[in-house]
């Protein structure tokens, strides 16, 4: 039956409606979908050797006749299937378990490849549960065994060998092919197949370097694409004009001088880039990357007040309404007893000082305000990356006028080097590295599981002997116990430990079920030391700012991606005493890869270390927490190739240039 492109996957034979449901699990709903399933591994089974090998090397692939097949019933009702295979050097067994329907598939007298591993509990050798395919006198005519084999990413019910068997039937039947939306000159120049021929030879390798040359032409794609958006962005902002905000350093030194105590080298750095950017018509688009604690909002501010005495405003969004809250207080104390006037929005109040504000706090839903100065000049954007690629499209294109403001980004979450160019590769970048000059290293410790007790124990004894000064945070990755994960929950523990260790001393539960007006309420009342202890899930990530607080208990810790627990260790430290931050793995810790992770975490204060470790072990989702839509998903490409993206930029620039419809382009990539 034809098969093209666009055929719903329920046109290829033996995928009815069960089966593209399962298939919708994939992301497979078309043909070119299917097409688009690219494999995860390879097995290279195209190496056959004889029965006598076989028995030495005890793992390989064999061509054997079938002499008997039977199956074999055993007391408890198990069926074992038994087949005795020959070649001209000897025989073997094979056995399979469960699969009594081998005994009538496979015939005895034919020839099959058999590709498996030897018993190594058994003396006589047999081979057990091989995969097996009739042997079709030549490797290109192999679906299964005796070739490079692919292995797809799988689900419920959908095999790689039943994967394999419709993508030939595909491939004998599609009458069309897909456009290749790369120009044939750049094709030729960076030495790279056509769409076509990469797709067949990732599916259909018949030798290794297939596999490299077409994975390479898919990479390519994937990275073009992050390319062509990056590009566009920068080309959109071609032509377009911004305030010139004529202010120098020493204009903003008059804010710095007042403050009680001295910038670090990094911040004030930070500050000249910002200014040297703003005094452009170009508008301004940087990015203030910044560890925990390292004073990016103070760098905002001193900014803001420069912005001010120009005449302008400042508007400054945060991810969430206690961030933006702790904003409003933080840069309020700041900048109002020098005559700026501060507006708090979010969707739920509005604190209004004055009736026109010189700078305004909210949320993302600042973006959706009719009622907005006119005069807005620089756009502050506090952890960009939780915002999402439409949120951050809606702000750029938001113009009040004929010109745009100046766009500072700012983010906590210490994003790796190699991570900067995928997600702010259109933006200029500041990096903040060093702690305010007062700030002592917070000693880290993993706890194993018998120093738990001793652990809590010290905590409480250190809150009574500063007088109860010194405040802990206590974090459990669960609200509420859960019987599908082994960790410990927030509302047990809150009982278990005020009722036991921490009987005599005033303790808080915090945790995102809460209504904000609540947890506002509590971290108000924690940061005035009418409680002790918070205890608490990862709702206080980012953000909170709680002076006193000098130890942080994060139980389950090996549950968390070491940036997220650097951002854990971030609530405590912020002041000049000596501070601690301790790891209480869980019961079923991995002790080779959870206790590893744990220990570097311990060893490194640096978040760009941690945040780069964890960008190499674990992925870009855990550097972030949380599955962000500003972070490209590729099936090929790996997100820390710089070289290869900075190659694709350079061609997406061409591209660009000429003329081509980058839309289709984007549309027609691989993906």
């Amino acid at each position: 039956m034809p098969l093209r492109l666009d055929d719903p996957i329920t046109q290829v034979p033996l995928v009815g409606t069960a089966k593209s449901i399962l298939l919708e699990n994939l992301g497979i709903n078309t043909v070119k979908d299917l097409l688009f399933h690219i494999p995860s591994r390879y097995k290279d089974t195209s190496s056959i050797i004889t029965i006598d090998q076989l028995k030495i090397e005890r793992e390989g692939t064999i061509v054997g006749t079938l002499e008997s097949i039977k199956n074999i019933y055993t007391r408890s009702r198990k069926v074992l299937t038994r087949a005795t295979i020959s070649d001209g050097t000897g025989r073997i067994e094979a056995v399979w378990f469960n699969q009594r329907y081998l005994a009538k598939s496979l015939n005895p007298n034919e020839q099959y490849l058999f590709e498996g591993k030897l018993n190594p509990k058994q003396t006589r050798p047999q081979l057990v549960s091989p995969t097996y395919e009739k042997y079709y006198q030549g490797v290109v005519n192999q679906k299964h065994v005796g070739r490079i084999t692919p292995f797809y990413p799988e689900t419920a019910n959908i095999s790689s060998k039943w994967l394999r068997a419709r993508l030939d039937d595909v491939f004998k039947n599609l009458e069309d092919t897909i456009l290749d939306p790369i120009p044939q000159d750049i094709l030729k120049e960076k030495q790279l197949p056509t769409i076509n021929e990469a797709i067949n030879l990732v599916h259909n390798p018949q030798e290794v370097e297939d596999v490299n040359i077409g994975r390479g032409r898919l990479e390519f794609d994937e990275l073009l694409r992050v390319a062509l958006q990056i590009e566009s962005e920068v080309h959109q902002q071609t032509g377009k004009q911004a305030n010139i905000i004529p202010v120098d350093f020493d204009t903003v030194y008059e804010f710095i001088s007042q403050l009680p105590y001295s910038l670090t080298d990094d911040q004030v750095m930070a500050i000249r880039d910002i200014i040297k950017d703003i005094n452009s018509t170009n508008p301004m688009r940087r990015l203030l990357n910044g560890d925990v604690g390292s004073g990016k909002t103070v760098v905002a501010a001193a900014v803001m007040y420069g912005v001010f005495k120009s005449g302008l405003t400042s508007l400054l969004m945060a991810p969430t309404s206690i961030l933006a809250r702790q904003h409003f207080k933080t840069i309020s104390n700041m900048l109002e007893p020098l005559g700026v006037k501060v507006q708090l929005r979010t969707s739920s109040e509005q604190i209004e000082n004055s009736k026109d504000p010189q700078v305004i706090i909210g949320t993302h839903a600042l973006l959706f305000e009719k009622e907005l100065p006119d005069n807005i000049a620089l756009v502050v954007v506090d952890e960009q990356h939780r915002f999402g690629v439409n949120q951050r499209k809606e702000l750029l294109e938001k113009d009040t006028n004929s010109l745009i403001p100046h766009y500072l980004s700012m983010t906590a979450t210490p994003i790796p080097r190699t991570l900067t160019n995928i997600l702010f590769g259109d933006m200029s970048v500041s990096f903040i590295n060093q702690l305010p000059l007062n700030r002592l290293p917070i000693k880290t410790h993993y706890v194993p599981k018998a120093k738990r007790d001793s652990c809590y124990t010290w905590v409480k004894e250190r809150i009574i002997e500063t007088n109860y000064k010194e405040q802990a945070f206590i974090i459990f990755p669960l609200v509420d116990e859960s019987e599908k994960l082994e960790a410990k929950s927030a509302k047990k523990e809150f009982e278990t430990l005020t009722s036991t260790v921490f009987k005599e001393i005033k303790a808080a539960l915090l945790h995102g079920q809460m209504k904000e007006k609540e947890k506002d309420e509590i971290l108000k009342d924690f940061k005035e030391g009418k409680y002790s202890i918070l205890i608490a899930t990862p709702v206080v990530e980012v953000g909170i700012d709680i002076p006193n607080a000098t130890m942080m208990i994060i139980e389950n810790a090996e549950r968390f991606g070491l940036a997220q627990l650097h951002q854990f260790r971030g609530r405590v430290g912020r002041n000049s005493l000596q501070s601690y931050c301790y790891l209480l793995a869980g019961d079923s810790v991995d002790e080779e890869n959870g206790v590893e992770r744990l220990m570097y975490f311990s060893q490194h204060n640096s978040g760009f270390d941690v945040a780069e470790y964890d960008l190499q072990t674990r992925g870009p989702g855990e550097v972030f927490g949380v599955k962000q839509s500003g972070i490209p998903k590729f099936k090929v490409a790996t997100i820390t190739n710089i070289k290869l993206l900075l190659q694709c930029r350079e061609v997406a620039k061409e591209l660009i240039k000429q003329g081509y419809n980058v839309d289709k382009i984007l549309d027609n990539l691989f993906r």
